[in-house]
């Protein structure tokens, strides 16, 4: 089901997330993302890469889908094991956020584990854009917003009239 997407200002985008133990009870909520993600894409077209997080459709569980150059990847309680110690400022916005950037430093690649929604383990490495979604839609289940990384908050945010 497609789901309203929860917007700044909403006390559960800083809620840390309760981790998955029964992979059969959230298949709903990974459908719900998938769904949601498809029609942001055709609503706004977005291509670059998007990813939504559980939690910003009012889900307090560590799930998130990430679309990437046409892959789409399930990450159900991930985890960065590693990460390069050189960051560099992205350019990078958020559905919760509608139309403001910012440039944040984020580690230019990170390796994750995370389980498909089978259960299954696996690894995805990210570097550049990729590594910079996987930890923007990791630190949502930690309630961490992509402006907790900016020295001044919302006031390095500006305005953008790309989607």
């Amino acid at each position: 089901m497609i789901k309203d997407v929860v917007q700044k200002g909403s006390d559960i985008l800083r809620q840390r997330c309760n981790p998955v133990t029964n992979f059969l009870s959230i298949q709903g909520v990974i459908d719900d993302l998938i769904e949601t993600i498809a029609h942001l894409k055709t609503t706004y077209g977005f291509s670059r890469g998007i990813g939504l997080a559980a939690p910003q459709i009012g889900e307090l569980v560590r799930i998130s889908v990430a679309e990437y150059k046409g892959q789409q990847y399930v990450l159900i309680n991930p985890e960065i094991v590693e990460r390069s110690e050189d960051k560099q400022p992205i350019r990078e916005g958020c559905i919760s956020f509608f139309q403001y950037r910012a440039k944040v430093p984020r580690n230019t690649k990170v390796k994750v584990r995370a389980f498909d929604r089978q259960g299954e383990e696996y690894f995805i490495e990210g570097e550049g854009d990729f590594a910079m979604l996987l930890q923007h839609e990791l630190d949502h289940l930690d309630g961490v917003l992509y402006i907790d990384h900016l020295p001044n908050g919302e006031n390095d945010m500006y305005l953008s009239n790309e989607v």
